[in-house]
């Protein structure tokens, strides 16, 4: 039962079409929707293994752009040459180093799909998702320039309305999506920022 959970159309779409992860349509049915990512723009992927992020990005933004995935896993390497990956934790990476060698006025979008680890014990599990938003918002305060937008995968936590109200003191408006591509069973929810102040 499981397995044909974890392997319904979605999964069997992106493995017919190439792409290295369901993801792929969520990222697709965000950009359909708000239409944040434009060609040339140079955009930053957080945790961006294995890179389906990467592959729907690379075609938006066109040879003109650039795309700069972090994983603290390593990325197979795409072949797409306006597509830069690194290994790392984004909390030790010199973000203010890397913005200046990719995106010196910022980058015009960031994409975070991180899922941090969960244990089901939740006083552990709101710490480690309050932890991560806190390394993922510093690197946003540090590279995403004014006017930029922003997309957080999230999940319904107790810090979820806190994190949402947080976004909202940085971004001139904060959507709650919820992709079609996500399993309906999953509590996953993206929040989509645009225009940061």
């Amino acid at each position: 039962m499981s397995k044909f959970i974890l392997q319904d159309k979605y999964f069997q779409k992106a493995k017919y079409n190439g792409y290295r992860a369901r993801s792929a349509y969520k990222l697709k049915e965000i950009q359909e929707s708000f239409r944040l990512i434009k060609k040339a723009d140079r955009v930053l992927d957080l945790g961006c293994a294995p890179g389906s992020f990467l592959q729907i990005l690379a075609g938006i933004v066109g040879p003109e752009g650039i795309v700069v995935g972090i994983d603290i896993l390593p990325t197979i390497k795409l072949p797409q040459k306006n597509v830069v990956t690194i290994q790392g934790d984004i909390r030790g990476i010199d973000i203010m180093e890397l913005r200046a060698f990719y995106a010196r006025d910022g980058f015009n979008v960031i994409t975070c799909d991180i899922a941090p680890n969960l244990s089901g014990i939740r006083e552990v599990d709101n710490r480690n998702v309050s932890e991560l938003y806190d390394a993922v918002k510093d690197v946003v305060a540090k590279s995403l320039r004014a006017g930029g937008h922003f997309v957080l995968k999230s999940f319904f936590s107790d810090d979820f309305k806190s994190i949402k109200l947080d976004l909202a003191t940085m971004f001139r408006t904060v959507s709650v999506f919820k992709p079609v591509a996500s399993r309906s069973a999953s509590s996953e929810i993206y929040l989509v920022a645009a225009r940061k102040k």
